[in-house]
């Protein structure tokens, strides 16, 4: 279960060293004239399954789109280099969703209160866990991608892995609806990248990095039987 837990940190790491290793290999294929390695294959084949889920204005539709269930994670690290980690699972028989706060998951993995889901807001056991964690709901409850949306954004990396089906896109990015969600309003988004494995949802990560070496996940994982 910890390993689950580092899993999309383990990810963002080595994920654009495996991409490398396809692209330089020479592994990328060509289908329906599109090449697995450019940004339009991997945008259609593994991105578009995110649209699905942003927006999802209620966190129990989830189980909608994913009837056996599924894994949320949010991490945030502040200007103090401090990481906060939110970790939920959705049941698919109480349909709650639920799971626990840690700090440094990487590190100690010290948990630091139990949390809920209600209605569209967290719940913290532990009343202290909001000064040190400035969400109070997921970003899929605040902001749309599309594919409209993301042929407007400047690509700056993409790449494939044909060996493992893992893959990361990079974009440019200013959207003030990302910085107010973080409440981050003087902060510059310096990196977007959208990444994963596999594909219909295994593993897919939208990852921000701003100013200030403040940097902020969100990661859904389907759950099947």
């Amino acid at each position: 279960m910890k390993l689950k837990k580092w899993l999309p940190l383990i990810i963002l790491a080595v994920l654009k060293g495996l991409v490398t290793i396809s692209v330089l290999g020479g592994l990328g294929l060509i289908v329906c004239g599109l090449s697995k390695n450019s940004r339009e294959w991997i945008e259609k084949n593994r991105v578009a399954d995110i649209y699905k889920v942003y927006p999802t204005k209620n966190p129990e539709d989830l189980f909608k789109v994913f009837p056996d269930g599924f894994g949320i994670r949010q991490s945030y690290t502040g200007k103090n280099g401090v990481t906060y980690e939110l970790n939920v699972e959705g049941d698919p028989d109480t349909k709650k969703i639920s799971g626990d706060l840690v700090k440094d998951p990487i590190g100690e993995n010290k948990k630091v209160s139990d949390v809920s889901v209600e209605g569209k807001h967290y719940v913290f056991s532990d009343s202290n866990a909001r000064t040190y964690w400035p969400i109070d709901s997921f970003l899929f409850q605040h902001w749309s991608l599309n594919q409209e949306y993301v042929n407007n954004l400047k690509n700056t990396y993409h790449g494939f892995n044909t060996q493992n089906g893992s893959f990361s896109l990079e974009y440019k990015l200013s959207d003030s609806d990302i910085n107010n969600f973080l409440s981050l309003k003087d902060e510059e988004i310096k990196k977007f990248e959208i990444s994963g494995s596999g594909e219909d949802y295994y593993e897919r990560i939208l990852y921000f990095k701003f100013t200030n070496k403040i940097e902020f996940f969100e990661t859904i994982d389907k759950y099947s039987k």
